[in-house]
């Protein structure tokens, strides 16, 4: 029996509630096995994004 038949055969002994588990856990390696992505190039919205020079000044009393 392969290890597939035999993780369908186990998986179907299970209650809902864990089968719902072990398809948490398989959707969490398959995400782990997937290759990285490429990290975003530096500079990519240079000059679209313009910050106001009182970006850092303080909230108004009360804002928040």
């Amino acid at each position: 029996m392969s290890v597939e038949e035999q993780v369908i055969s186990t998986l179907r002994m299970l209650p809902p509630e864990r089968q719902a588990e072990v398809l948490d856990f398989a959707e969490f390696l398959k995400q782990r096995s997937l290759p990285p992505k490429e990290p975003r190039p530096f500079g990519l919205c240079a000059g679209q994004i313009q910050v106001p020079d009182d970006f850092d000044a303080p909230l108004p009393y009360g804002f928040l």
